[in-house]
């Protein structure tokens, strides 16, 4: 893993100093403003804990202003699990990058406060990286959870047998089909890429992904093992309403375009923006009944993207549904 990608938007991770003892684990749980959802986190990774010789588990606060996940930790972790909370508000891709920095472990896999996984998760992850040793990365099915933990949806199947799969960095390209909570990447992989991107202030796991993807192969466990929580508290839907996701969006597609194979980029070109068309208008429809302005620049941005007839029509009959209420 000689490849580098680094410069000023990307944190250095340096490699664990020789002699330091490491486990194999290191679950690293960014939190801010999420204790109501954090004790759910950190139980369904204590539920699974092989212990301290095999897994560190360390949660990292952004500096909470409106709960105490110390307390919970510690309520909780005991003495299982360590505590680190940042002096000031430092944003949530350099809370990131403090986790990254402290871990041990040869595995790492970032857990969000607000989401959880399903028993079996760590012991299916470790079999996958023994027996795809030269992976950088692997991932599992997500289940799609409301506030009080309901299924609403589940992510798609990649193919049928795990495994590495052949074409990933084509699909990630196109649109995001990994939530974090189901993505454990190898440390090195991290020390050779750098961190998260800080320019984006969301999408930053889609970028990671892609960038992951475009230097390793990829692992895929045909099993449902992560949830991931979706609320109107946490920081994607934030920018969604207030519209810096739009802005986000296309500098993280000008970032991708600027690595990325030419010639795939213009095989997939069509088919992404047609994607991500579809997205921006689930996220306008998910939106129209309260927030009438912020709907309207989610289908705007969805027209930008795609003209196809069916982008079209389904903009036009949001628009109209809307106009009538």
């Amino acid at each position: 893993m000689n490849d580098t990608f680094r410069d000023e938007f990307h944190a250095e991770i340096p490699p664990v100093p020789t002699g330091v003892e490491r486990p194999l684990w290191s679950v690293l749980i960014p939190t801010y403003n999420c204790v109501i959802f954090l004790k759910e986190a950190l139980q369904s990774v204590i539920d699974q804990d092989p212990g301290r010789e095999k897994m560190e588990i360390i949660v990292v606060d952004d500096c909470s202003s409106k709960d105490d996940p110390e307390q919970v930790v510690h309520d909780l972790g005991k003495n299982r699990v360590q505590f680190v909370r940042q002096k000031t508000n430092v944003g949530k891709v350099r809370n990131y990058e403090t986790g990254l920095n402290m871990s041990r472990g040869f595995l790492i896999h970032q857990l969000h406060g607000d989401d959880k996984v399903r028993m079996g998760f760590y012991e299916k992850m470790e079999k996958l990286f023994e027996d795809y040793p030269r992976a950088g990365a692997a991932f599992c099915r997500s289940i799609y959870i409301d506030e009080n933990a309901k299924w609403l949806k589940i992510t798609g199947i990649e193919q049928y047998e795990d495994g590495i799969i052949p074409d990933f960095a084509e699909r990630i390209a196109i649109a995001q089909r990994v939530q974090t909570p189901a993505m454990v990447v190898k440390r090195e992989v991290y020390e050779t890429l750098g961190g998260f991107d800080r320019r984006l202030n969301c999408m930053e796991d889609w970028e990671m992904w892609i960038r992951i993807a475009n230097k390793f192969p990829v692992i895929f466990a045909n099993e449902l093992l992560a949830e991931y929580r979706t609320h109107n508290r946490n920081a994607t839907y934030e920018t969604l309403m207030n519209g810096s996701a739009i802005t986000t969006h296309r500098l993280l597609l000008e970032i991708v375009d600027s690595y990325l194979d030419q010639d795939m980029l213009r095989r997939i070109k069509s088919q992404r923006n047609f994607e991500q068309a579809k997205l921006f208008l689930m996220f306008a429809q998910s939106m129209k009944h309260h927030r009438r302005s912020s709907a309207l620049r989610m289908t705007l941005k969805a027209l930008s993207l795609s003209l196809n007839p069916k982008i079209v029509y389904r903009a036009l009959k949001s628009l109209c549904v809307g106009e009538r209420r």
